[in-house]
């Protein structure tokens, strides 16, 4: 079973032998799960766009070197020489355009590594230009470099693999047009300036210097595809992104071995998070299949290297090391490129891979159909590109007028017509075979008889279907919202509430309006439109986006307000459906005064009445789960995924109590108990850098709520080991693509103390008064049983520790018997006032809590028994909470 693991596991010693080449996955280890072939693929499409998965960030191979040697010199390819070397006078001219930004390189470095580029120039093709940023910059010695694509994409128009990532290069290249801005690079590549290069092109490297050219060769076919995003880590099997790349599709065992099992098309058996696809990743016996590669090499597939244990240096992206250590013409993609050695061409076995990976395809490209309310001909139209040839008279449209089901996939044939002597294509279904829905997929073949079809095909074969409608749309928009800001604290200055939301229509008539309806104190206002504003976040086109707010001008509010609120939207079809977010009730931002400030606060989260008086809450409350034996503030348990436009969510829980900062450092600090099993972040990323994911957080401001800065950094279940192992316990599948969620229940036992130093956190100082708040963020996806808070100490200093019978003034508390042989503990007390209720809690010496109870008391003193027989021998502390009174006695358990 795939578990989280922390950024510090070690991820393998890496091998300086030849020129090594570890993958790095950027995105956290998930479960790739098999898609849906009910689902239409525009929706599939849909969902990666709107929850930002249609672009991943790119895998990175970092490269090393040796001290080893090599020997000999591969000549560059034929079709470069022709743009160099002409008899007739006529050079031939390459087929794909690349244009590199150099960054610090040497006029010597730079010739040999446009001597590479010119090379990959000429043996592969692409109507839209690869941009490469190439750094020569200063690394650690044995580095050469690294380098890979800068993204990837999936769901783009005319890819055969319709469940993948294929870089972005690629990507473009199938859809025949740009997917990323003439500012951002498609593959990324930096190389170790350090290192005693040859520069040379002409191939004659000498011993112990590694050759430039062959290493810009290398590492570019990486970033054309050579490379996915299989990883294993302690046997356990897993998709870095969710999904499979291009590349990964290719991955079969040996038939030698029985029947041939291509994981990525067998994913029930051997599913993402698995040890049975960790085991098949390491079989030593695993080769690269498809169908130009049959072609080329028949039974003779190409080799992967697949070593137990598996190593990211050499595994899976590289050509096994022994199959190929005499084959020169096709050593470029060796996990170990020797020194003194020159490979300027990609040979066979790359350049058939690529070719395989769809850098040599027939494009099918179409926009699928809006669906209609009007009985109308459905026109669908195709265009054709082939970068060898395509049979015309191939050109088909296929559909069928119900959902598939198992056992059921039959389509009808309908020839598509050729427009003049052009590329595209067209079919027409008459409007009374239109009527209802229609799933269809159009379909190409090459004058070799590969079949190309648009949408493609799903990991197991079964091909992939659009639908239509056209009828009465009865329907209505979907809302995609989560509020922003759940209070107001200073209402002597302008302050507005934000609102964006994703708001979609299923039909071509579309969103008609967007407003929203909002009441102050119960008194209706005017609506207030929401205009759809389309915008480019973080890469991601939000095409469906609409914004706007409600401005409060200053002192036009007062504490106690409270602005009720919900977005509504209509669509455009006869019907005028009409959508609500939230689905019923509204949405609450509050108006609140803070307190008096204090030098301190306390509370145990016991009276409702004054956490409600103390706290504004939003998402983090006041309540008591089963297996709780008194309140605290706990998040939705689990929580779920982020709701806003862009996956986000926060719960937060503010204190009204602000807090003049001591000025003894000793004494300004925060003290709770909480449990926090909150999705941990990916490997090796730190708070605030993409992929840390969901967090818990605690803030201070110094300005009323305006603005709020970290009192410690963001945190989840990678922060305590058991927190870690709890959530790791009992992972399942999400309802999302790669989601993997925690279904481990939080349990008093988990509880651990947290001390958040005021001074200097934050950029605060003593003296200064500050609001504190907590805050939960939550993400796109993956979740957990959430965040519990208790106990929360502000300024107050720990209490002493009172060994044996030492005198308490208030109080006074007797324990036995101690040591204690048996499980029953008898504690008793005498104090000054009366008290409601008495709080227990043991912890051992680190502060970890082991044992807690409430109970209710009356009078001026304390006697009941207690089992601590579940806790094992040794030396305890155990507090009683008697009001004012903290009570402690060290305890020796000696079962």
């Amino acid at each position: 079973m795939f578990q989280w693991k922390p950024a510090t596991a070690p991820v393998g010693a890496l091998l300086l032998i030849g020129l090594l080449c570890p993958f790095r996955a950027s995105a956290q280890p998930v479960r790739a799960t098999p898609p849906d072939p009910s689902i239409p693929y525009q929706a599939f499409v849909r969902q990666l766009r709107t929850s930002g998965a249609s672009a991943v960030p790119g895998p990175r191979v970092v490269c090393y070197l040796s001290g080893q040697n090599g020997s000999g010199s591969v000549p560059p390819p034929e079709a470069f020489l022709r743009t160099r070397q002409a008899s007739n006078g006529r050079q031939a001219a390459p087929t794909a355009q690349f244009i590199v930004d150099y960054r610090n390189f040497t006029p010597e470095a730079q010739r040999a590594f446009q001597y590479a580029v010119d090379i990959w120039a000429t043996q592969i093709a692409s109507p839209v230009p690869i941009r490469i940023q190439a750094s020569w910059i200063s690394q650690e010695p044995g580095v050469l470099g690294a380098a890979g694509p800068s993204s990837y994409r999936a769901g783009a128009d005319g890819v055969q693999k319709g469940y993948g990532y294929y870089p972005v290069a690629l990507a473009e290249k199938v859809a025949r047009r740009a997917l990323n801005s003439d500012s951002e690079p498609d593959i990324v590549a930096q190389f170790n300036r350090n290192n005693e290069w040859y520069y040379g092109t002409d191939g004659k490297t000498p011993p112990n210097q590694p050759d430039l050219v062959t290493a810009a060769l290398h590492e570019i076919a990486h970033g054309l595809g050579f490379i996915g995003f299989f990883d294993v880590v302690n046997s356990v099997g897993y998709y870095s992104a969710g999904l499979p790349s291009v590349y990964d599709h290719l991955i079969i065992n040996g038939i030698d071995n029985g029947p041939a099992v291509r994981p990525v098309a067998d994913m029930s058996s051997m599913p993402g998070g698995s040890v049975a696809l960790g085991s098949f990743l390491t079989n030593n016996n695993l080769f690269l299949n498809g169908p130009l590669l049959v072609r080329q090499f028949g039974r003779r597939l190409p080799r992967l290297s697949a070593l137990r244990p598996f190593d990211r240096a050499v595994s899976l992206y590289h050509l096994n090391e022994d199959s190929y250590s005499n084959d020169s013409l096709n050593r470029l993609m060796r996990p170990r490129l020797k020194l003194g050695e020159a490979t300027h061409s990609p040979g066979q076995i790359t350049l058939t891979t690529l070719a395989d990976l769809e850098w040599k395809t027939t494009s099918v490209l179409h926009t699928p159909l809006e669906n209609s309310e009007d009985p109308k001909d459905l026109v669908f139209s195709a265009r054709i590109v082939s970068d060898t040839a395509y049979a015309p008279n191939s050109v088909r449209l296929f559909y069928r007028k119900s959902q598939p089901a198992t056992g059921d996939t039959a389509v009808i044939a309908v020839p598509m017509t050729q427009v003049g002597t052009t590329g595209e294509f067209r079919a027409t279904l008459p409007a009374a075979q239109a009527q209802g829905e229609v799933w269809y997929y159009l379909s190409a073949q090459d004058v070799s008889g590969r079949t190309f079809t648009n949408p493609g095909k799903l990991p197991a074969g079964a091909q992939a279907l659009y639908r239509v409608l056209a009828g009465p749309d009865l329907v209505p928009p979907t809302i995609r919202y989560s509020p922003a800001k759940n209070l107001i604290l200073n209402v002597a200055v302008v302050d507005s509430l934000p609102i964006s939301a994703l708001i979609a229509d299923d039909r071509i008539t579309g969103v008609e309006s967007a407003f929203v309806e909002y009441q102050i104190n119960g008194v209706a206002q005017p609506n207030l439109p929401l205009p759809r504003q389309p915008a480019t976040i973080n890469g991601v086109r939000y095409d469906s986006l609409y914004m706007s707010r409600i401005s409060f001008p200053a002192n036009s509010l007062k504490a106690g307000d409270r602005i009720t609120y919900r977005i509504v939207a209509r669509d455009g079809s006869r019907n005028r459906n009409l959508a609500y977010s939230p689905a019923s009730g509204t949405y609450e931002l509050r108006v609140v005064a803070p307190q008096p400030a204090r030098d301190r606060y306390v509370t145990s989260f016991q009276e409702a009445a004054t956490v409600a008086s103390d706290f504004a809450t939003a998402g983090l409350n006041l309540n008591q789960p089963s297996g709780f034996s008194d309140p605290a503030l706990h998040s939705d348990h689990p929580y779920r995924n982020g709701a806003d436009y862009l996956g986000r969510t926060q719960a937060e829980a503010t204190l009204l109590v602000p807090i003049r900062i001591a000025a003894n450092p000793d004494s300004a600090v925060i003290r709770f108990d909480e449990i926090a099993l909150i999705q941990p972040a990916e490997y090796g990323t730190r708070f605030g850098e993409p992929g840390f994911n969901d967090y818990g957080i605690v803030e201070g401001s110094n300005d009323n709520g305006r603005s709020w800065r970290p009192l410690v950094d963001g945190y989840n279940a990678l922060d305590q080991t058991d927190w870690l192992a709890a959530y790791n316990r009992n992972l399942v599948d999400g309802t999302q693509i790669g989601e993997r969620n925690s279904n481990t229940v939080g349990l008093p036992a988990l509880y651990k103390r947290r001390t958040i130093p005021l001074i200097g956190a934050g950029g605060f100082r003593a003296g200064e008064t500050i609001l504190i708040r907590f805050r939960l963020f939550i993400d796109r996806i993956n979740f957990g049983w959430g965040w519990a808070i208790d106990n929360l100490r502000i300024q107050v200093p720990p209490p002493p520790i009172v060994l044996g019978n030492e005198p308490v003034s208030a109080a006074s508390v007797t324990v036995f018997p101690n040591p204690l042989t048996s499980g029953l503990l008898t504690v008793r007390a005498d104090y000054h006032k009366p008290i409601g209720r008495a709080e227990l809690r043991v912890t051992d010496l680190t502060g970890r809590l082991v044992w807690h109870t409430t109970l209710p008391v009356s009078g001026t003193s304390f006697n009941r028994q207690i089992d601590l027989s579940s806790l094992t021998t040794g030396l305890y502390r155990l507090q009683l909470n008697l009001g004012d009174a903290v009570l402690t006695r060290q305890i020796l358990i000696a079962h």
